[in-house]
C-alpha cells in the first residue's frame, strides 16, 4: 500500500521553518522534481541471489517516494538507490543533511560518497521516521559512518564534505516486507 504524498501546505511548513532563520541560506543537496538532474539507479540484493526490489519516484513536485519489497529469499535482504551528483558538491560550510520524511516503522540509511565509483567507501547515517506523521530529521556529517558493503571500515578517514560525489538511500538489516518512505528535498543545514 502506497502512502499518500504530502499536501502542498506541508511543503510550505518546511519553508516556514527555514524562514525563521533568515541568516541561513537553505541549500538543496537532492531535489525531487521531474526535471531534476539526478538519475537514480536501483542497486538491490540481486547481486547475491536476492529477490528484493525498490525504486525512487517523484510523487509530486519536491516529494520523493522510495518504495518496494525486501525479500529474505536466497540470502537477500536489502534494496537501495544511488545517484551521482552532476558535479562534486562542496558542503564544508554546512553541518549536515535535513529532510522531512514519513516512513513505515522501518529504519533507512542515507549514504554519501566522495567518488562516483561503486567500489568506493559509502558513509552512512541511519534514521527511522515516524509512520503516521512527518518527522524533521537532521543527520550531521560528523555522524556518518564509513562502510563497505554494509560493514564498518575502521581505518577509513572521515567523510570529505568538500567533495560529495554521489548520494544513496538504503533499506537493509533484513527488514522483510513492503517499504514506503516519503521524503521532501534533502537540504543542508548549519548549527
Amino acid at each position: 500500500m502506497q502512502r499518500k504524498p504530502p499536501e502542498h501546505t506541508e511543503t510550505l511548513e518546511f519553508q516556514d521553518h527555514l524562514e525563521q532563520f533568515p541568516d541561513i541560506q537553505p541549500q538543496r543537496l537532492v531535489r525531487f522534481h521531474q526535471n531534476a538532474d539526478l538519475y537514480w539507479q536501483t542497486l538491490g540484493d540481486q547481486v547475491m541471489g536476492g529477490q528484493s526490489d525498490g525504486t525512487l519516484t517523484h510523487a509530486e513536485e519536491g516529494v520523493g517516494l522510495f518504495h518496494g519489497t525486501v525479500r529474505l529469499d536466497n540470502g537477500g535482504g536489502f534494496s537501495s538507490v544511488k545517484a551521482d551528483l552532476p558535479k562534486p558538491f562542496d558542503a564544508a560550510n554546512y553541518t549536515g543533511i535535513e529532510l522531512l520524511a514519513r516512513g513505515d516503522g522501518k529504519t533507512y540509511k542515507i549514504g554519501l560518497r566522495n567518488s562516483t565509483d561503486r567500489r568506493s567507501i559509502v558513509y552512512q547515517h541511519t534514521f527511522t521516521p515516524a509512520a503516521e506523521d512527518w518527522s524533521r530529521i537532521q543527520l550531521p556529517f560528523s555522524d556518518f559512518i564509513p562502510t563497505w558493503r554494509g560493514k564498518t571500515v575502521a581505518d577509513a578517514g572521515p567523510l570529505d564534505t568538500r567533495n560529495l560525489a554521489s548520494v544513496s538511500l538504503f533499506v537493509s538489516g533484513r527488514q522483510a516486507g513492503e517499504f514506503n518512505l516519503v521524503m521532501q528535498d534533502w537540504r543542508l543545514f548549519r548549527s
